[in-house]
């Protein structure tokens, strides 16, 4: 754990900033832990401080106790509407036991040549404390459209501790870490993105930070996005 705070405290002195697309590769708007209700929409937006701006649209819900399944439609816009990229991921999963879970996501260009991709998650989430958990993804991303036309295999690692001030706000902090096979020296990122989640009924609304560190080659990107979820 020091070896992992030591580098963590050295990647953030460098100051770059990173956003690996298999961030965006869930049904869901990124890591969530919560089972999906009976029916569920919401919508998004994020942006880079400046022209390129994400506009996310899932439905979801679940179709057993251990079964969710879900859609999400991505619209990329770069500068001009013209310019823009729709995407779209079908997704499910299923819940083998509390607060475990196996999620498969597939990811699709619908207006451009921009590649597919597979994802498979294996996530769980631990209870440390009544009111602090930690969750943690490991992933895998297969095609050209997550690992580009050299990689084999997009790996994710990540973890998020959460913070609950009863069941109506959320602090979170996800630690996310990727690399390709084939080319891990080049494509190594590590992203930090605190999140505030503030749930309203059976509504929440999210605000993220995306924060990405240990690459030069993309020191051009960093986000906020904002997001609404709720059930129907």
């Amino acid at each position: 754990m020091k070896r992992f705070i030591a580098l963590l405290l050295a990647a953030l002195s460098i100051n770059a900033f990173a956003l690996d697309r298999i961030w965006d590769m869930h049904y869901t708007f990124g890591p969530d832990s919560r089972p999906a209700p009976k029916f569920g929409a919401g919508v998004g937006l994020r942006s880079d401080y400046g022209s390129n701006v994400l506009f996310p649209i899932n439905i979801l819900g679940s179709v057993s106790k251990d079964f969710d399944i879900g859609t999400k439609m991505d619209i990329y816009t770069y500068d001009k509407l013209d310019h823009s990229q729709i995407s779209m991921d079908v997704g499910g999963r299923y819940r083998f036991s509390q607060g475990k879970f196996i999620e498969i996501d597939g990811y699709f260009g619908l207006n451009r040549n921009i590649g597919s991709a597979i994802v498979v998650t294996y996530a769980f989430e631990q209870f440390i404390a009544k009111n602090f958990s930690n969750f943690y993804e490991l992933r895998s991303g297969f095609l050209d459209g997550v690992t580009g036309k050299d990689g084999y295999v997009k790996l994710v690692a990540a973890m998020t501790p959460t913070l609950y001030f009863g069941r109506t706000f959320r602090i979170m902090t996800e630690i996310n870490a990727s690399g390709s096979a084939g080319y891990l020296k080049d494509d190594f990122m590590i992203d930090i993105i605190p999140k505030l989640e503030l749930a309203l009924g059976s509504t929440r609304i999210r605000l993220d930070f995306d924060i990405g560190v240990m690459q030069d080659d993309n020191n051009d990107q960093k986000t906020i996005g904002l997001y609404v979820m709720t059930a129907l």
